[in-house]
């Protein structure tokens, strides 16, 4: 059934959450984003938050002498969120509301006017808000079941929209150190993210560049990703299924 049909008669965030699952979203959560948005975006408080799962790693997972190393960058699945997005905007704004698509982290270095935008309104907000995730130790977006396996993209829209009210305001890796000691350049610091200190984690950045253009002289793309595969929410076994929360141990 085509969107705009099934949301003819009702546009609430339950209708448009239950369209965009079918459609193939994994995660779909509503936030206010209204405090701290930037001049240029206060005009839209909502924001429509979107993620797609990752695919086992497979090909992605690359062996060197080194060691491996693993990107977490899906073509198919960043394009899908953008389709999704068209949809979304076009739908709302045929109601008369105005909004913005922010695409998947996988555009950032395009040339487009909408990418100025990836400093003032980061997807971490979004999905906080929205009560889809909290920022991991490793700087990630983490869900409780997918971890930081998925692919985000954001709506940012003034559609009277019902949001979450339990956002996430503090990490919930709790005693867990994998990412921490997974690292190999020793990047991760071993604290949990809180809402009032914003969205920097408590990485060392430098670090983290380093060890990418070393793995770029290894492999031609500036990837690592050991802090994704060492998270045990989300994880895959070997038969390439995805772990609940019930099939893998973690510290608390």
């Amino acid at each position: 059934m085509a969107m705009e049909g099934a949301l003819k008669y009702a546009l609430n965030s339950r209708e448009i959450k239950k369209f965009l699952l079918e459609w193939g979203a994994t995660l779909v959560g509503f936030g206010d984003v209204s405090q701290g948005l930037a001049g240029e975006l206060r005009h839209l408080p909502v924001a429509i938050s979107l993620a797609i799962r990752h695919p086992s790693p497979g090909r992605n997972l690359i062996h060197t002498p080194r060691g491996p190393v693993y990107s977490n960058r899906y073509q198919q699945v960043d394009s899908k969120l953008e389709q999704m997005q068209k949809r979304l905007v076009s739908l709302l704004k045929s109601r008369g509301y105005r909004c913005l698509a922010i695409p998947p982290d996988s555009h950032r270095h395009d040339t487009r006017f909408v990418a100025r935008l990836y400093p003032l309104f980061p997807h971490k907000t979004a999905a906080t808000c929205a009560g889809l995730g909290w920022i991991g130790k490793n700087g990630l977006l983490v869900n409780e079941t997918w971890g930081p396996r998925l692919s985000w993209a954001t709506v940012l829209t003034n559609a009277p929209l019902e949001v979450c009210t339990t956002p996430y305001v503090s990490g919930r890796c709790g005693r867990c150190r994998r990412c921490v000691e997974a690292c190999p350049a020793g990047a991760i610091a071993d604290r949990e993210w809180v809402q009032d200190e914003g969205l920097v984690p408590h990485i060392d950045v430098e670090a983290c560049r380093r060890q990418l253009e070393r793995n770029r002289l290894l492999v031609g793309e500036d990837i690592c990703g050991l802090c994704i595969l060492a998270c045990p929410r989300g994880m895959y076994d070997q038969a390439g299924t995805i772990k609940r929360k019930g099939d893998v141990r973690w510290p608390g």
